[in-house]
């Protein structure tokens, strides 16, 4: 039964691989096969370094693998639990599975199934550079290349036992989507933790090895309860071209199989009660808004706000992009722009263009996040907009402000608090404050006109849109548009202060021109394009 069930999905596959579909993703094929060059030659370099430091190399070597799979442990369970959550109790089949003569545990295993590749398909796309930089780096035999493949999967398994079970018993005491975002308020908070935990322990000036080494030494990751110290001591020895220590294989080995079991068992015994008193996850959070009733022109922010706050899934991510920010300003903050100053007389124009690149790739994930999808948020509710008497001008209009107001006021804050941060004022603060608040509404416009001329009104999670290849074209534009604005800045800044040239000249000129004219066309022409896109597929949802 269990092939039947998994049968449709692996068709599905199979069916969405033909060349068209191949040579649309080509790109981000190609995008993929470059982050695993960089990140293997980058872990390479930094392995090599590690090892010639004298004394001590081999050793910080073994912490470091160590330290891998010790971050790993948490962030797998975590996101199985998060998974599991949604896989076994939010899943739109769930309902439809329940209502067909299937076997509940064939249900659970299915879901079992699910809940292992969703939750781990990132790390096992991204973990393998490190491991193959680690056997080139020790010229490690195919053995170990074979083991540490085995091995991982067991880890993996080990997690994804853990965190079903923990998501069966959280769903039995609370509701499961209030334990999800529960879930996801928790690992905001341990990454924030770790973070600057982090930022604290290490040295920010790592000239000298025996510092680095000894805050590296100071994290205590080795303990032998921990499956990520059964594998750093099952592969270690492998890389010195030694036998691997069988006893933590079979220590894998075996709780993986148990912890599966055990899942299986808690499944068996749960689940059935668990949906059955599934609920509502609780009230609006929008209560503050019913105090008026809107005017026409303003129903549909109204109605976007109400649903903004009910919906968790979509204000809860506010506390990740808050994170975020935390970490991006406490960045600009720790640099020593005093003890950089004498690398550049104009270091500090520097850092503020290198700030505005920054802000503006923040600029482009956020949109997509939330102007990109505000279209597709209607779902196959679209009919009702349809039947309204709304011009579909008005409709994307409402859209861009819904969205466009709070991000302008969100990155403005963030370039002028970074730009406090590094002690920056006068023009390049002013500079950088309009040029920011200009990308901001071309963006903007730039999002809602891409989410209308490609809207997906069915999906499973709104988040998948933004990730969907339309999302992928506008981030790409998006950030292109960034780029092309703060070059063309940077080289009016250019002839000014490093050519000495005083006033405006037909260079300079140009570059306002070009400026204006690519942030005008990157807000008009999406917008014009997305209504009629909408007018002309009106019966098609």
């Amino acid at each position: 039964m269990l092939t039947l069930l998994i049968k449709p999905k692996m068709l599905s596959i199979k069916n969405s691989i033909n060349t068209g579909i191949m040579l649309r993703r080509l790109p981000f094929v190609a995008i993929g096969a470059g982050f695993w060059i960089l990140f293997y030659i980058g872990t390479y370099k930094v392995l090599n370094y590690v090892r010639g430091i004298e004394f001590l190399g081999e050793m910080l070597s073994g912490k470091l693998f160590s330290m891998t799979f010790f971050s790993l442990l948490g962030f797998l369970i975590l996101s199985n639990i998060i998974t599991a959550i949604s896989s076994f109790y939010l899943s739109r089949d769930i309902p439809f599975l329940l209502s067909k003569p299937i076997a509940m545990r064939d249900i659970i295993r299915l879901k079992s199934f699910e809940t292992i590749l969703n939750s781990s398909w990132m790390v096992m796309s991204f973990i393998p550079p490190v491991f193959i930089a680690y056997g080139v780096s020790y010229n490690a035999s195919l053995n170990y290349y074979i083991t540490v493949f085995a091995a991982f999967m067991m880890f993996i398994l080990i997690t994804a036992g853990l965190g079903i079970i923990m998501a069966h018993i959280l769903t039995r005491l609370f509701p499961a989507k209030r334990s999800r975002d529960i879930l996801l308020g928790l690992g905001i908070i341990l990454f924030l933790a770790l973070y600057f935990i982090l930022k604290s322990v290490v040295p920010h000036d790592i000239s000298k090895p025996e510092d680095f080494v000894g805050s590296i030494m100071r994290f205590k990751t080795d303990s032998f309860l921990l499956p990520s110290h059964w594998i750093t001591e099952a592969i270690l020895p492998l890389l010195k071209n030694q036998k691997s220590d069988i006893f933590y294989l079979l220590l894998l080995f075996s709780n993986s199989a148990f912890f599966l079991l055990l899942s299986a068992i808690t499944g068996n015994k749960l689940y059935r009660s668990n949906i059955e008193r599934i609920q509502p996850s609780g009230k609006s959070a929008g209560k503050f808004l019913r105090s008026f009733y809107p005017e026409r022109n303003m129903a549909l922010i109204y109605k976007d706000t109400r649903i903004f706050f009910r919906d968790t899934g979509q204000w809860s991510q506010i506390f990740i992009i808050g994170a975020l920010i935390m970490v991006y300003i406490y960045n600009f903050k720790s640099i020593p722009m005093d003890a950089i100053a004498g690398l550049s007389p104009f270091i500090r124009e520097l850092m503020v263009l290198i700030n505005m690149v920054l802000a503006g790739m923040v600029l482009s994930a956020v949109a997509a996040r939330f102007l990109y999808t505000s279209v597709s948020l209607e779902g196959e509710a679209f009919w009702v907009i349809r039947t309204a008497p709304v011009e579909m001008s008005g409709f994307l209009r409402s859209k861009l402000l819904y969205a466009c107001i709070p991000l302008t006021l969100l990155m403005v804050s963030l370039v002028f608090v970074t730009n406090l941060a590094m002690n920056v004022s006068g023009i390049l603060m002013s500079a950088s404050v309009a040029t920011t608040l200009m990308l901001c509404i071309s963006i903007s416009g730039l999002g809602t006109g891409f989410g209308a001329i490609y809207p997906k009104f069915k999906y499973e999670n709104i988040a998948s849109v933004s990730m969907s290849l339309g999302g992928m074209a506008f981030m790409l534009i998006a950030f292109s548009v960034v780029i092309v604005t703060l070059s063309l800045e940077a080289w009016i800044f250019y002839l000014h202060r490093i050519k000495l040239i005083s006033g405006f000249n037909w260079q300079s000129t140009l570059c306002v021109v070009l400026i204006f004219l690519i942030n005008t066309a990157a807000f008009y022409l999406p917008m014009r394009i997305g209504e009629k896109k909408l007018q002309d597929n009106a019966g098609v949802i």
